[in-house]
């Protein structure tokens, strides 16, 4: 899937208009996460992204476990400029986006080390939570 396919599909989910607006969402999201993901966790999702939509999963692989005790939707609202109000919205769309474009077998392995909190932001996350 391509960089405008993605923003476009964040901006339909989310209402967000201004396309500059949805790619710092969307990399906001994704920043956020990587700092949430072991490093070969971060490889497998980022190689699954356009590259310049994976960047975020590349330049902050090495921050795993060093900002974890951040809230992690004010860390999406700080990374993404919006309100912490809007960022459960703004994560649950760039998740839903994530998946249209991963395999779920991967995902699942990603997503594994994420705490249940985050994995209920998916839009499998009933399935992801672990058992």
């Amino acid at each position: 899937m391509y960089e405008d396919v993605f923003i476009a599909e964040v901006r339909d989910r989310t209402g967000i208009t201004d396309p500059e607006r949805a790619r710092r969402a969307l990399r906001g999201v994704l920043h956020a996460v990587a700092t949430r993901l072991p490093d070969g966790w971060v490889h497998q999702l980022a190689a699954e992204l356009p590259p310049t939509l994976a960047e975020p999963l590349w330049s902050h692989q090495y921050l795993y476990d060093q900002e974890v005790h951040l809230d992690f939707l004010e860390d999406v609202a700080a990374r993404s400029a919006v309100p912490k109000a809007e960022a459960e919205r703004l994560a649950r769309a760039v998740f839903a986006v994530v998946a249209s474009a991963c395999d779920p077998a991967l995902l699942r392995r990603v997503y594994q080390p994420l705490t249940s909190d985050i994995l209920a932001l998916t839009e499998s996350g009933s399935s992801l939570l672990p058992v």
